[in-house]
């Protein structure tokens, strides 16, 4: 009997979205040509090796697991394509398949979510054993053995089969006969027997999957895409390769997110609510001792017109100097002396009030107390670790004016 060969296969041991052909045959195939990829699967999903495929395997003293033929735990051999010189996450089969030119999605199978490859080059549909256990489907024996053969001249069998699975496909529950495979990339493939009973097209470009079948409405499913599901092993099994001496990498998670910091989250700020209010009460307290301006002897008041100011400006002098006013800091005055007025812009775009007040310093008295030197105050911070400053909101409304 002549064995037909694919150029796709998808499944374990091959890469993902690659074709199956599969066959009856009345002769089972003799066990020596057979793979050890589903229990190595298992082992990285799922804790647990007992199933039909570990049944009348011997167990392995290099690898403690079952399998036929030569092991090639340690031995630098790809598990997929049985070349030496890469492992499987660098297996050319992998790097250069073809399953980004069909249609993959998770989709519902009775009541599990599944990652699903709609795939025009398999003959048959099947389902991960994996899969399989993990949702307690039931299986019924096949009436004959399932040869699956792949490009790289592996074959695999397929002795149970999942009948009347139903997948949801955008809203729409069909039924569908999966053949029960061990598969690595995906939990279920849906090949050419079922996508023909459903008059399915493939658009590979859009990643689009338009369905016709009989017995309902036309409808179309947008695919996710081809992706490898991560590989987990357990700790036992990392320890012991790290003994054999695996590189491994120690990696942590930190989130990165920045948390927003608001003054009001401060303990001493929520403890002290009047020392920093989000606007001034009103006029400051009368203290011990109050500001004023000394002037220079013979001085005569001065007064300069104002700046002229575009309209906008104008409309936000209005309105800051009645707020002002509302809350009591200024009050009309017909004094002799007068000092324009201009806008600063801020960071966040909002305007600042400022007093043009050149005229009147230089016909004030000087303080001729002398201030520290920059340089000093930088020499004392030597080997200090935590600053502080002092920023008062409104500061000059802090002062009265006499």
């Amino acid at each position: 009997m002549e064995r037909a060969n694919s150029s796709k296969t998808a499944g374990r041991g091959s890469t993902s979205g690659q074709k199956r052909k599969a066959e009856q045959q009345p002769v089972p195939v003799p066990q020596r040509n057979f793979r050890s990829g589903g229990e190595f699967r298992r082992f990285q999903q799922k804790p647990f090796e007992a199933g039909e495929a570990a049944r009348g395997k011997p167990l392995c003293t290099t690898c403690g697991k079952h399998h036929l033929g030569r092991c090639l735990f340690g031995t630098r051999t790809c598990f997929k394509c049985r070349q030496e010189g890469h492992t499987a996450d660098r297996c050319p089969l992998r790097l250069t398949g073809n399953a980004q030119n069909q249609g993959a999605g998770t989709l519902p199978v009775l009541g599990h979510y599944a990652l699903v490859l709609f795939d025009s080059g398999s003959s048959h549909s099947f389902i991960s054993s994996a899969f399989v256990l993990h949702a307690r489907l039931e299986v019924e024996p096949l009436h004959h053995v399932l040869s699956v053969s792949t490009p790289s001249g592996e074959c695999m069998l397929s002795k149970e089969k999942v009948k009347a699975c139903q997948i949801e496909i955008a809203g729409h529950v069909i039924e569908v006969t999966l053949l029960a495979l061990d598969m690595l990339d995906f939990d279920v493939i849906l090949g050419i027997d079922w996508l023909a009973a459903n008059h399915a097209s493939i658009d590979c470009s859009r990643k689009v999957v338009t369905f016709n079948p009989p017995s309902m409405a036309s409808f179309k499913f947008k695919g996710e895409g081809s992706r490898s599901l991560p590989l987990v092993i357990s700790a036992i099994r990392a320890s012991k390769l790290l003994s054999q001496g695996t590189w491994g990498m120690l990696a942590s998670v930190v989130d990165t997110r920045e948390v927003d910091v608001s003054l009001s989250s401060e303990p001493v700020v929520r403890d002290y609510p009047d020392v920093f209010p989000e606007e001034l009460p009103g006029l400051p307290p009368h203290r011990e001792v109050e500001f004023a301006i000394e002037l220079e002897p013979g001085t005569v008041p001065i007064s300069r017109a104002p700046y002229r100011m575009a309209p906008a400006e104008l409309k936000e002098l209005k309105v800051q100097l009645q707020e002002l006013l509302d809350k009591g800091f200024i009050r009309p005055s017909v004094s002799p002396w007068g000092a324009p007025v201009l806008f600063v812009k801020k960071k966040d775009g909002s305007m600042r009030l400022c007093i043009d007040y050149r005229e009147l310093n230089k016909v004030t008295v000087k303080n001729r107390y002398p201030l520290p030197r920059i340089d000093d105050l930088f020499d004392q911070l030597q080997g200090a670790t935590v600053f502080s400053k002092i920023d008062l909101r409104s500061e000059y409304h802090h002062l009265r004016l006499l």
